[in-house]
């Protein structure tokens, strides 16, 4: 069984309105295959519960946008493994979780048919599949997001949500902990493939825009669709 996974946590002030979100996110409910919607409160992502209880001002990445790219917005995108890690213990018969953002429609040349396809070829993955437009080698720095991944789309068999989930946390911790910054989740992905090489993420060459789903080359594929599903579960803090 698989599953997508999306979710849409408010944000002060972020560029893109709540009603924009709404109509975005609606075609992506629409398309037919199964989803569980999430809903959270900024407060309970686990990054600002931990910045909270760590008692300590960071900084975060701004890059050419500061007004996107807030601390609030850092957090919100730390939250997608987590949420990954909350629909798998919600599902128990679901073996193939993909993550796609609430958003994706505004995304070039997606299409629900682009969707559903992507889901259909997905359905028996079994390797963490996630899209990027830089090669493993592309030199980088924190100041701008590192596009060895693009975000917005992942693949992940069931044995490694919670691996993955944790190697984010650690990986967002340690970089506090060194740096006393928190930058995009496509950075700290990039740098989890670097210092976690057990998991096996298969990176394939994509861009932003449709490429994100029909350069997707499955495993395996199957048939076979469960009802949709829509479910509101919060966000927790790291244990």
């Amino acid at each position: 069984m698989i599953i997508v996974v999306t979710a849409f946590v408010p944000i002060p002030g972020h560029p893109r309105s709540e009603e924009e979100y709404a109509r975005l996110g609606q075609r992506l409910l629409e398309c037919d295959f199964p989803v569980l919607r999430m809903e959270g409160e900024l407060e309970a992502c686990w990054l600002l519960q931990f910045l909270h209880g760590r008692g300590k001002d960071c900084y975060h990445a701004l890059g050419d946008n500061p007004q996107k790219n807030t601390l609030a917005y850092h957090a919100v995108q730390a939250q997608k493994t987590d949420l990954l890690h909350e629909a798998m213990l919600f599902m128990p018969k679901a073996t193939v979780f993909v993550w796609i953002d609430y958003g994706i429609f505004h995304v070039p040349g997606v299409t629900r048919q682009t969707l559903e396809s992507f889901v259909l070829r997905a359905c028996n993955e079994r390797v963490i599949a996630i899209p990027g437009c830089w090669d493993r080698q592309a030199v980088h720095d924190d100041a701008y997001p590192n596009w060895r991944f693009c975000g917005g789309v992942m693949v992940v068999p069931r044995e490694y949500v919670q691996p993955l989930d944790q190697a984010m946390k650690r990986e967002y911790i340690r970089r506090l902990t060194d740096h006393n910054h928190v930058t995009w989740e496509v950075n700290v992905l990039a740098s989890v493939e670097q210092r976690y090489p057990e998991l096996p993420i298969w990176w394939y060459k994509a861009d932003h825009n449709a490429s994100l789903f029909t350069n997707y080359q499955a495993t395996e594929a199957a048939d076979g669709h469960d009802a949709k599903v829509t479910h509101k579960i919060r966000a927790t803090s790291l244990k």
